[in-house]
């Protein structure tokens, strides 16, 4: 805790201005995952539990499983 209390307060003696940049096609993969992916498997869950909670919840592992798959794929690979 001392060591971030250090660095927090040399952060503030510095008066470092960043800039992030980011890309439009990591916005536009975010929102496809997200919200058109993330809605496709709610109403599939949906459709298939009757059921809002179970449905809400396979929604979100579901984008986090897409978002994950790549991690995988490079694992298996030995990359």
């Amino acid at each position: 805790m001392e060591a971030f209390v250090r660095r927090l307060k040399s952060a503030w003696k510095h008066q470092e201005f960043r800039v992030y940049v980011i890309e439009s096609s990591a916005v536009k993969r975010f929102l496809v995952v997200e919200f058109v992916l993330g809605y496709l498997v709610y109403k599939m869950a949906l459709y298939v539990c009757h059921n809002d909670l179970i449905a809400g919840a396979s929604s979100w592992a579901g984008t986090e499983g897409v978002k994950r798959l790549p991690l995988l794929f490079r694992r298996i690979a030995g990359v």
